[in-house]
């Protein structure tokens, strides 16, 4: 496949895509790009190209998370199957001589990095393009969402009701799956993926996308947002902090470019030619 001349290894998983009609076979492709001391960058997910669906109609209960739209991804893009690790950022940030962002206490390693700013974030992508000659980025939210629902027109990516432990944990509910309880983030993988492979796109922590904060404009194809407030950019995603409505996959929030969060974190989007 001449999209994938650069990959290093590709496994294999046999899923199904719920759409409109009968559901067609996907099988989702995994690859890592090689960084320049020859070990391997952040495992990513092939998105295929498609279309799918954004937003929200307004209901009394979740608010407006709108407008319900169509979308249009209209090339195949690739995406880190989980959050990027502080492992991963900590081999950034010192080969950059950065600051090590705060862990608070909970652990390093294959946690999901925290107490990161959207400009750390940008930064980091910017260091990995650096190191793979590909271009990393930070998401837009509708590439975002799109490979969030993998193909599915519903609130989750399983379906349009919430269920305890699917993939996220609410405490005032219960019955956790064991680990999970704790008001902390945990390592990625403790779920089960959604269709195109993808860790926690409804918990674990919230992530940065580039759009920019604007209450009227939202995109129909998968660029970003680039006018408004762009002080303020857009995080996607529920956190371990969230109750149960806050997790669906069109919720939003805005959150200034500098602020780091112990509920905030970021995956990142590979470029494909």
């Amino acid at each position: 496949m001449s999209l994938l001349k650069n990959i290093v290894a590709i496994s294999t998983l046999s899923l199904f895509i719920v759409s409109c009609g009968k559901p067609p076979a996907y099988t989702a492709e995994f690859f890592t790009d090689t960084l320049n001391d020859s070990s391997d960058g952040p495992q990513l997910s092939v998105i295929p190209a498609g279309e799918g669906i954004a937003g929200e109609e307004y209901t009394t209960s979740t608010g407006y998370l709108g407008p319900l739209r169509s979308i249009k991804n209209s090339k195949a893009f690739a995406i880190t199957r989980a959050e990027i690790t502080f492992a991963q950022y900590d081999k950034f940030a010192n080969a950059t001589n950065r600051a090590l962002p705060d862990d608070r206490g909970w652990g390093r390693g294959d946690m999901p990095v925290i107490n990161v700013s959207w400009m750390d974030a940008t930064a980091y992508a910017k260091w990995l393009t650096e190191q793979t000659n590909q271009h990393y980025r930070l998401p837009s939210e509708t590439e975002w969402e799109y490979a969030a629902r993998a193909g599915t027109k519903a609130v989750y990516w399983w379906g349009d009701n919430y269920i305890q432990s699917k993939e996220h944990c609410d405490r005032d509910i219960g019955n956790c799956k064991p680990g999970t309880e704790a008001a902390q983030p945990w390592i990625s993988g403790r779920y089960n993926t959604n269709p195109y492979g993808l860790y926690d796109v409804s918990s674990n922590v919230a992530e940065w996308v580039l759009d920019c904060h604007n209450e009227k404009t939202r995109s129909n194809d998968t660029n970003p947002v680039k006018t408004g407030d762009c002080e303020n950019r857009i995080v996607k995603g529920g956190s371990y902090t969230d109750r149960a409505q806050n997790t669906r996959l069109s919720a939003r929030d805005a959150v200034s470019i500098d602020a780091k969060y112990p509920s905030i974190g970021f995956r990142l989007v590979r470029e494909m030619h």
